[in-house]
């Protein structure tokens, strides 16, 4: 679906509104305090562990390769400069993901994100907020699966086949423009999409910025799917159901996050503003989505068909 430019202002104007309401509000600041040291804290377990992990075993081999070489009396400078190459590699590409800790710590805690998210849709909409927490969380283990490795799968498979077509001859370089221009169609429409590849085409100069504003558009669909966590774990949607409720309110969901996204990959900084995205998705649920029935055991909530926009 195309992204609607009104829309798309009405979700920014919407995640304003929520910050502010959020910054009044002394129980909301007190939950999100709290839920920011167990988050920094996390971060920090996290990612010490990731690097012992991955750096300790580098320093290992360069160690045991030095009492090697003095043992056996031969030149370790090339080995040596392998490994330091290696460790730097290994640190370049952990910088480039300054919010890993935090990540992990959504998938492997996320009650935690629960806790902000409800104490938000508690002042904004008390009736609202405990029918939903009356419904049972749920897990679709097998089904979150099979979705995640059909996805991961198709995008391997296109990037590999994209790869291998890019090195035709003659028609080669056409590859990657082409594929470009027609996964950024689905956002922006086919003539936008067509003057920004065409660009960065005649100006080479500009690809880095075209790519930075495609890989964004893509992380701000994964974003907006971890916030709705939460609300998508209470009404028991499957990931298609999912999928399709992320369609439905794509426009608006993509203005909503564009307010808060830039702001969360700022290393350390982050994790506050993504607790704030966070409390403010449950002023975007509030205002844009049908209250749940009441539950009883056995219901069912069937979110594609009943959602609307109020």
């Amino acid at each position: 679906m195309v992204l609607n430019t009104g829309q798309v202002v009405q979700g920014m104007t919407l995640a304003y509104e929520a910050t502010e309401f959020a910054a009044r509000n002394k129980r909301v600041q007190a939950r999100a305090y709290r839920v920011l040291k167990f988050t920094v804290a996390g971060m920090v377990i996290a990612n010490t562990v990731i690097y012992s992990l991955v750096l300790f075993p580098l320093f290992i081999l360069r160690t045991a390769n030095y009492g090697i070489s003095i043992l056996l009396r031969y030149d370790s400078a090339q080995s040596t400069l392998a490994l330091l190459s290696s460790r730097d590699a290994v640190n370049h590409f952990l910088s480039t993901l300054p919010l890993l800790g935090l990540d992990i710590l959504v998938h492997v805690k996320p009650s935690l994100f629960e806790d902000i998210f409800f104490g938000m849709l508690d002042e904004v909409d008390p009736e609202y907020s405990r029918v939903l927490q009356k419904w049972p969380r749920r897990k679709f283990h097998w089904a979150k699966i099979q979705y995640t490795v059909q996805r991961l799968f198709k995008r391997y498979t296109m990037t590999l086949v994209a790869s291998y077509l890019s090195r035709l001859p003659y028609v080669g370089w056409l590859v990657m423009p082409i594929g470009a221009l027609t996964m950024m169609a689905r956002f922006v429409g086919y003539p936008v999409s067509v003057a920004i590849i065409s660009m960065s085409v005649v100006a080479p100069g500009s690809k880095r910025s075209t790519f930075f504003m495609f890989k964004s558009l893509l992380a701000m669909s994964d974003f907006s799917r971890d916030l709705l966590k939460p609300f998508f774990s209470h009404v028991g949607a499957k990931p298609k159901q999912q999928v399709e409720f992320y369609r439905a309110y794509e426009s608006l969901l993509i203005g909503f996050i564009l307010a808060f996204y830039f702001f969360v990959q700022l290393s350390w900084v982050g994790p506050a503003f993504y607790i704030l995205a966070q409390a403010a998705m449950a002023l975007f649920i509030a205002r844009h989505t049908a209250r749940p029935p009441a539950y009883t055991h056995g219901a069912q909530w069937e979110l594609v068909s009943k959602h609307k926009t109020k």
